[in-house]
This record gives structure tokens, sequence and C-alpha cells, in this order.
């Protein structure tokens, strides 16, 4: 084995302090020496600065929106400055600052400050002034970083997915959205060409630019509502538009769409602003109910049906409703005296037969949701003639029901049993399966883009728009 002598020992120590004390900045260190002009980057060393980077974002975890996926991150990356590394020296963070700082061209003048805190970070980095000393070079390089990939996954998802999450701050709003993860959140720091990225997630839908345009010129009669539409128009849902249904509530109408196109529109009436608000959903209408039968719910026995009763006691025979106490029907209910219950005692329970009064019309769109809603039609068509639609139970009711019936299931055996169906003089329940199955979506969209490129505004009917407004600003 060779031993070293003590003098050979001496010199080779000497060799490796000269070696650390000399050796090359790292090559952000050299970068932003250049950049900068600042001597002082060279003296950065890839293990100082991973450690003091660690170190800071460990202790100022809580101050991130996203602290675990900002860790995961960057703990895969050594700790590099990696947004530095990349699109400091081609101005393509600074440009990233302009984007940030025109954010209320999107309606979100409230995200705008983070504009300045990141531009700051950066005039910290490239001042002379801050960094005097090689700790001070490791504190700005790690606070610029993290300051700015927070502030591009912020704006990255605010465009892509919209800053709100509606099935958590909305009532009555169960249409599944798309909301970032993991995986969102590092290929939006893994992005090698930072402009064409940024230039990509800009929304380019007709409506939505229209809706900038009009906010730009200062439109602050329907501020709220221009708001409200872009963020709507950022949120991402599943749906297949090669042939849907869909009902806008606000418009109160029903668009059938197929290959994208609007192929036929008719007007719907929809639930009351008073705790009878038709949700928002995404749903397939699976089959179609002729001649229905009305389970008549609970809460409308007591506060409708039960009044009715006591003011004519030959309402419900009048029109097809049977009467029924603890699931047995009632064999003559005009018997009953209905002025001794109230809708704190009322043990009945009640069924409207098929027939032109029941309130379900002649036949029902029936689709999957927790609310118990439909699309069905009316006896009761003179509503349709009236601007506000908003007075249902929650239930859409449509114009043109028979109309909708073709759109769904075309020419065949089953459109003509529904129109025999329709018009039986003896009507009987009959369901009826669609094969397949198609989309139905309840929305809420406030304005839309009419055939002339302009935009038409609806009723807030049920003050959403003024909700969501709060929440951006």
């Amino acid at each position: 084995m060779c031993k070293i002598s003590f003098q050979q020992s001496i010199y080779f120590l000497f060799l490796l302090l000269l070696i650390g004390c000399t050796r090359s900045a790292t090559p952000v260190g050299e970068m932003l020496s250049k950049e900068t002009e600042n001597k002082v980057y060279k003296k950065v060393h890839a293990d100082s600065l991973h450690s003091y980077f660690k170190s800071y974002l460990e202790a100022n975890a809580k101050s991130f929106k996203n602290p675990q996926y900002l860790t995961q991150f960057y703990t895969a990356h050594n700790f590099e400055p990696v947004l530095i590394n990349k699109f400091y020296a081609d101005s393509s963070l600074a440009r990233f600052i302009d984007y940030l700082a025109k954010m209320d061209e999107h309606g979100l003048s409230g995200q705008a400050n983070k504009a300045k805190a990141v531009s700051d970070a950066f005039a910290r980095l490239a001042d002379k002034e801050q960094v005097r000393k090689v700790g001070d070079a490791y504190e700005r390089i790690t606070q610029a970083e993290l300051l700015a990939a927070e502030a591009l996954t912020q704006y990255s998802f605010a465009l892509e997915y919209g800053v709100v999450n509606p099935r958590k701050a909305l009532p009555r709003y169960y249409i599944p959205v798309d909301r970032p993860d993991s995986t969102a959140f590092f290929k939006v720091l893994n992005v090698n060409n930072l402009i064409g990225y940024l230039d990509s997630i800009q929304p380019k839908n007709a409506t939505y630019k229209a809706l900038q345009n009009a906010l730009g010129q200062g439109d602050a009669a329907n501020k709220a509502a221009l708001v409200a539409n872009m963020e709507r128009l950022r949120w991402k849902y599943p749906v297949d538009s090669a042939h849907l249904i869909y009902v806008n509530v606000p418009a109160y109408e029903l668009y059938v769409i197929r290959n994208g196109q609007v192929e036929q529109s008719m007007k719907v009436v929809v639930g009351k602003a008073d705790g009878h608000e038709t949700p928002m959903l995404l749903s397939k209408i699976h089959s179609v109910q002729v001649n229905p039968i009305w389970n008549i719910p609970t809460s409308i026995a007591k506060k409708e049906i039960l009044a009715q009763a006591k003011e004519d006691r030959y309402y419900l025979a009048n029109h097809g409703m049977d009467v029924y106490k603890n699931g047995v029907k009632v064999a003559d209910p005009d018997t009953i005296d209905w002025s001794a219950y109230s809708e704190a005692n009322l043990p009945y329970s009640f069924k409207q037969q098929p027939g032109d009064t029941n309130s379900l019309g002649l036949i029902k769109f029936l689709f999957n949701n927790g609310s118990s809603v439909y699309l069905h039609d009316t006896p009761v068509k003179a509503t349709f003639s009236r601007a506000m639609r908003a007075s249902s139970h929650g239930c859409v009711r449509v114009e043109k029901p028979l109309d909708l019936a073709y759109a769904l299931f075309g020419d065949g055996e089953e459109y003509e049993l529904i129109k025999e169906e329709m018009s039986s003089d003896e009507p009987k329940a009959k369901t009826i399966s669609l094969k397949p199955q198609v989309p139905v979506v309840l929305d809420y969209l406030t304005c839309k883009l009419d055939s002339s490129s302009n935009l038409t505004f609806y009723p807030d009917v049920y003050k959403l728009d003024s909700v969501l407004y709060r929440m951006l600003q």
C-alpha cells in the first residue's frame, strides 16, 4: 500500500483549498454576472445555493399557494432556479411580468398585484446595491425564482381552468369541471418556450374575446356580467358536442346542438329564484315517459296542493289527482275535511294521473341527477309568452316537447310511438328508452354572442354574476 509523507499531505490539503477557493461560479452565477454586470454572482456556488434554496422554501412554505407541489418540483430539480436558468437571459421572464400586469384584461384585476411582487423581486436581483455579497445573491435568486414559479402556475391555472372552483363556491352547481393537479403544475414549470406557452393558453373563444373587448372599452353597466362570464368560459367540463341538449337558464332557452352547431332552439321555463332554482348539471337523457304520472313532492303537496284542496273540494278530482295515506289509495278523497290539516300535520301524499291537466304535460325527458329534475311538457302554454320565465319548482318546462323528442329519436318506430301516445284519448304512462343516450347540460350564462357578433345580455335571475364578480376581485 502506497504511503504519503507529511510534506505530501500538507501539499495535497493546500491544493484542495486552492481549488475550492478558485472554482468557477455555477452556470446561473455566470449568467447573472453577465446579465446584471454584477461580479458578486460569480461567487455563487451550487451546493450553497441549493442549501439556501431548500432552507428558504421549507421556512416559507405556508406563504405559497401550492407548497407541496412547489417542494416536489424543486426537490426533483435539486433546488436549482429552473426558471431563471432558462428564461432570464432571453428576457422571457421580463415579458411574463408584462402578461401578469394585464390580468385586468381577463377581468382578474385582483390578480394583477402579483405582477408588482414579481417585478420587484427581479429588480432586486439586478440591483447592485441589493446584491453586495454572495449571501445577498442566494437570497435574491431564491426569492425571484419562487415568486416567479408561484405567479406562473397561478396565472396559467387562472386562464386554463378559471380562478373559482364552481362546485365548491356556487350553490346547486353539479357540473364536473377540470381542476389543476400536480401534473398540470409540473407541466407549467417544465415548459421550454415560455412566451410560446403563454400565447398558447390565451382564451381564443369568440365570445370571450368580445367580453374582453367590452371590458376594455369600459362598459361599466355590464362589468359584473362581463367578468363573471369570462370566468365561466374558462371552466372546462367534458361534453360531447356531436349531439347535445343545452339549456341556458338566464336565457330561458333550450338548444339542440349537433356537430357543434345550433340546429334548433325553443323557449323554456326554469326554476324560481326563491329556493326552487334549477341546478347546473351535466347528465345524459336515457329515456322519456309519455303521458307521465306525477308523484307530487311533499313540499309542493304541503304548500300548494293542500291550499287548493281547502279552497275547492273537487280540485283533486278535476285535476286527476289520487290521494294516498300510508301508501294506500284513498277511495273517496272528496269526503276528506281538508280544513283539519296544515303543513305540519298533513298525513296524505298525492299522485297526478296522465291527462290534459297533468302538470308534466304529455311527456317528460329523464336523466340521472341528484336533484330530481327533468325536462317536461306543460299544459300551461301561456307562460312561454312571458319575458321572465323563472316560475317552475326547479324542473325545466319545454315549449316544443314533440320537436325535442324528434331531435332525440329522429325518424323511426320510437318517435312514431311517442307521437301516437301523446295524442291518445286514453292516455297511459309509457316509458321509452333512448339509445344512444344524449348529453344534456343545464348551464348559466348571462350573455352570448349573436349572429351579428354583438353581445346579448340576459337577466342575472339567480344573482350569480354578482357572487362570481366579488370572488374574482
